[in-house]
């Protein structure tokens, strides 16, 4: 079966950008992605450049991959350009779209179905983890309120394993059958010297050494590098999904209802927002996945890169 010459990536983008890593493996060797390998935004895309580019073969051979991120931001009007370059794709040129979630009805969509290949990843999986842990709950004769769980998952960073390692806490020690908020504020302070919060916030102060040491305390909870990377990730997803909002005009209420941030934590996360430069977001956010890439390759090691990470971010 010939292999579709783009692919269109939405849901979850630690899944997505897994899947990504696969795909670039398969088409592009290491030895010329710095020159076969091109970075796109939809905020900022010019279909004449880029086909242009993907029309001439790459002087050091092999596939060209075109990573097209933020396809959502490319005007529907727009999607004729590439329908058109469809009908007489350049052999050798690979188009990757991703998106944190698009319509069926969106023209990408349609044209994946027919000449592309639409890989869908739940943005729901952190959940599914959730209903692990209120089965375990419901097992021991417990539950845990809405408002509950909102302050656990801040508190761990959503983290399964440290969530799961708590519920067992919370099990042990909690009174009644019904677990509110200020049981699990209790816990957490009790099982946690430091929060995900605490290392993004050293991180908007400038404090190396305060980043170095929140990031050691929760490797050694985690016991390996992707379980803090995760966390790392999801604090810093957080921050770059309220920046968007908030330059979109969003209230506080609604970031803290859309982003699942707890009423008590709300203040202080929009100060940290707000020493945050998007552009700058979005660069760690990229430099963190491929810190992960490079590790997972054999590339780095593991604590040397994300300690040389934060020193440069901090």
């Amino acid at each position: 079966m010939k292999r579709p010459f783009f692919f269109l990536l939405t849901g979850d983008e630690f899944l997505r950008r897994a899947k990504i890593e696969s795909l670039l493996n398969e088409l592009v060797p290491s030895s010329v992605r710095q020159t076969n390998l091109s970075r796109w935004y939809g905020s900022d895309l010019d279909w004449f450049l880029l086909f242009e580019q993907a029309r001439t073969p790459s002087l050091m051979g092999h596939a060209q991959v075109f990573w097209i991120s933020e396809a959502d931001e490319i005007k529907k009007s727009d999607w004729g350009a590439f329908e058109s370059y469809c009908l007489k794709p350049a052999p050798e040129s690979f188009f990757i779209f991703e998106s944190d979630d698009l319509s069926d009805a969106h023209p990408l969509v349609k044209l994946s179905e027919r000449l592309g290949q639409h890989l869908r990843f739940s943005s729901k999986s952190a959940e599914g983890g959730t209903g692990a842990l209120k089965a375990k709950l419901k097992r021991f004769g417990k539950t845990m309120t809405h408002e509950a769980w909102g302050v656990f998952e801040d508190r761990l960073g959503a983290s399964m394993r440290l969530m799961d390692a708590a519920i067992d806490q919370l099990i042990l020690y909690s009174e009644g059958p019904t677990i509110d908020e200020r049981m699990v504020e209790k816990l957490t302070k009790e099982f946690l010297q430091y929060e995900p919060f605490d290392l993004t916030e050293a991180l908007a102060c400038k404090n190396t050494a305060e980043a170095l040491r929140i990031f050691r305390f929760f490797y050694d909870l985690n016991g390996d590098l992707p379980g803090v990377v995760g966390l790392i990730h999801w604090q810093l997803k957080r921050i770059w999904q309220a920046k968007r909002m908030l330059n979109r005009g969003s209230t506080g209420n609604e970031i803290s209802r859309s982003l699942r941030i707890p009423p008590f934590r709300i203040a202080s996360f929009l100060n940290q927002v707000k020493r945050f430069d998007l552009q700058n977001l979005e660069k760690l956010l990229e430099d963190l996945w491929q810190l992960d890439w490079n590790v997972k390759r054999g590339l780095s090691e593991d604590l040397t890169s994300m300690e040389k990470f934060l020193a440069g971010v901090a």
